[in-house]
């Protein structure tokens, strides 16, 4: 079939272990700390826009090591149970469960108690409806996108994506339980950019998902046809931050920065449409990933410029 068998990849964690040790940053690759700064940036740029400088400091804060927690431990769940695909994977190989750094035991109680511990203590720091939405949002990748839909369907992504947008609604509800309008399209965009970011990932890296059998889109379907669907995808990107800037009322500087980032977006889409080689796509993914950044940035810009000022 292609895959370690249970015995092989538990055999090889053993032999590793021996000779490895866990290093700060084997911990950071297993929250994987890049990928959660992101959504964690997601969540700041909400409660931002909701309350501008009025948002206390200590609250900033608590959100971000709270945050944190619980995107870390849900990471690290997420690698204890991909461990076996990620020992097969030329591109997670050398995380440090496959690569034997850290035992998928460890691993396993370290998410465990982190998701644990952020739940709780949001809801006494922050408020019930901010735990609700961590516990929500961590059930969403672990069980519903990591357990069920993963290793199932090509569209896994697609509703996959709804964890990886709901940090809009957790960072809004730190500051406000109202008005959910805006927090809902800042949500929207981030849910309809995920399918075109990592498609063009999963076209570069076509053949580890083929030797894992994962059935991502690209394993199914030639470039081109999977580049027109991400056209579609970021043209309703595209027409869903206009609709952000209108009902949200933000800030000229926002509507600015993000018509060139548009622009650039609807260029790299059409251009991705025609016969390209894979490095293409690889530099599609790492553009798609500055336009969140920026609009994510342009967001915070625009709270501490003109926020939402949501009643209370």
């Amino acid at each position: 079939m292609g895959q370690l068998s249970g015995h092989k990849v538990k055999f090889l964690y053993r032999m590793q272990l021996k000779r490895s040790t866990t290093s700060v940053s084997d911990i950071a690759r297993l929250m994987k700390i890049r990928l959660i700064s992101a959504e964690l940036l997601l969540a700041v740029a909400s409660l931002i826009l909701a309350g501008g400088l009025s948002v206390k400091w200590i609250e900033l804060l608590e959100l971000i090591v709270l945050g944190y927690m619980g995107l870390g431990g849900s990471a690290a769940i997420n690698s204890y149970l991909d461990r076996d695909v990620d020992a097969i994977m030329s591109r997670t190989i050398d995380r440090p469960i496959p690569a034997g750094r850290i035992s998928p035991r460890v691993a396993l109680v370290f998410g465990l108690s982190l998701l644990a511990l952020s739940v709780v203590l949001s809801a006494f720091l922050l408020n019930i409806l901010t735990a609700l939405i961590i516990g929500v949002g961590s059930a969403l990748y672990i069980l519903f996108y990591t357990v069920y839909l993963k290793r199932r369907t090509p569209n896994a992504v697609l509703w996959g994506g709804l964890s990886g947008a709901i940090p809009a609604l957790g960072g809004w509800s730190v500051y406000a339980q109202t008005d959910w309008a805006v927090p809902l399209l800042i949500f929207l965009v981030v849910f309809l950019w995920q399918p075109s970011h990592f498609w063009s990932l999963s076209i570069y890296y076509r053949d580890d998902f083929r030797n894992a059998h994962i059935p991502a889109l690209s394993t199914i379907s030639e470039n081109r046809t999977i580049a027109r669907r991400s056209l579609l995808f970021n043209m309703s990107v595209i027409a869903a931050t206009y609709l952000l800037y209108f009902v949200g009322h933000l800030s000229v500087a926002f509507l600015a920065i993000m018509t060139v980032m548009n622009v650039l977006l609807l260029a790299a889409s059409v251009a991705a449409t025609q016969n390209r080689p894979k490095e293409f796509y690889w530099r599609n993914f790492r553009f798609s990933l500055a336009y969140m950044i920026v609009f994510l940035l342009s967001m915070i810009v625009s709270g501490v410029l003109s926020p939402t000022m949501v009643a209370l």
